[in-house]
């Protein structure tokens, strides 16, 4: 789909929309050593885009929710992330 791998760290489950089958990219997620998460803006005002989702992946993504979902409720209250995000 030409994403960056930074672009893909930076998904959260609020940038897809398995309904109508897109994916927006809004932000990056790098390491900085071997410590700090930078979270920021694309590369460019053209970076920011909203793509189609293959339904292969989204099919998928759809399956990963599901079980994300139990894993959560498996786990009790307060297991999160410290964001929800699509890679888990």
């Amino acid at each position: 789909m030409g994403l960056r791998p930074a672009e893909v760290c930076g998904l959260r489950w609020s940038d897809i929309d398995l309904d109508a089958a897109t994916l927006g990219i809004t932000n990056t997620r790098t390491m900085m050593g071997n410590r700090t998460v930078v979270e920021k803006d694309t590369k460019s005002m053209a970076g920011e885009r909203v793509l189609p989702l293959p339904s292969l992946v989204r099919e998928a993504l759809k399956t990963f929710r599901a079980t994300q979902a139990v894993e959560r409720l498996r786990g009790g209250r307060g297991v999160r992330g410290r964001r929800e995000c699509a890679r888990g």
